[in-house]
């Protein structure tokens, strides 16, 4: 099983961080003033799409 990481300090919200919408497995979300964050880990496929696309670098995959 993959162990998604977000550095909160790194993490580029815009109108919404990019991961919330590249992810293909929905592992990430936003709820109201926050950044993204991991809430279905358990889903990761560890494509690396979100990691790769994350413009502030906030994103590890580890697994």
């Amino acid at each position: 099983m993959a162990k998604v990481v977000v550095n909160q300090a790194k993490c580029v919200k815009e109108p919404e961080p990019l991961c919330v919408n590249l992810c293909p497995v929905s592992v990430f979300q936003v709820k109201k003033n926050t950044k993204a964050l991991v809430v279905h880990e358990e889903r990761c496929i560890m494509c690396r799409t979100c990691q790769v696309n994350c413009p502030g670098q906030a994103i590890e995959i580890i697994g």
